[in-house]
């Protein structure tokens, strides 16, 4: 495991140590970085969240008080197995890369077909079998079928949080980029941006 900073609140509290010190003693900088908690704990992956760290170390080594830092214990730290390096979007989960950005064309008929077969077929193995025993791939939508419907069981919550938003916590919300990231690579060239839920068995049964 990668210890990555302190938890949100151990973080502030150190904030408030050094800020404490700052104003009784000459620093260099003159005040201690600012931490990356609350919506920038969302806002922010695994690297940034750790480099931020690193500097607020470094400064407290710099400015003679080491050990304001020092002193906080294992258990309150964020720890992780891969740091995440990518973008962050509003909802804490990747934003589109760069090459998203680009136009994009529309598979044709006969690829989408493809591309749903294949989802169909190997769901279970794609997403897994205990996401995949409760959902299933329904169609491609959107103009450049970058988007994907599918059916879930509402007797069953995500480990994500819930079938129309995102858990609070980060380590629930990256299952849920995972479980995107698996798509993708089954149909890749092709890219799905979107996942939509639809839980309700009448309009399943409409389509």
């Amino acid at each position: 495991m990668i210890c990555i900073c302190p938890n949100p609140i151990p973080w502030n509290e150190a904030y408030k140590r050094l800020s404490h010190y700052a104003q009784l003693n000459p620093c260099k900088p003159s005040s201690p970085p600012i931490p990356l908690i609350l919506a920038a704990w969302t806002a922010t992956n695994d690297l940034e969240k750790k480099q931020r760290w690193e500097e607020t170390i470094a400064w407290a080594e710099t400015n003679g008080c080491s050990h304001l830092v020092s002193c906080i214990p294992d258990q309150d730290f964020y720890f992780v197995e891969k740091p995440t390096d990518y973008m962050v979007g509003p909802l804490g989960v990747p934003m589109y890369r760069t090459w998203d950005f680009e136009t994009k064309t529309r598979p044709s008929s006969e690829q989408i077909v493809q591309l749903m077969g294949i989802l169909r077929s190997h769901w279970l193995e794609i997403v897994g079998s205990e996401i995949g025993s409760i959902t299933r791939p329904l169609a491609f939508t959107g103009d450049k079928a970058r988007r994907l419907l599918v059916f879930a069981n509402a007797s069953f919550t995500p480990p994500w949080g819930g079938w129309s938003y995102l858990s609070r916590h980060e380590s629930e919300r990256r299952t849920f980029t995972h479980f995107r990231t698996a798509i993708n690579t089954a149909i890749a060239p092709h890219e799905v941006d979107h996942i939509d839920f639809i839980t309700d068995e009448k309009v399943l049964k409409k389509r």
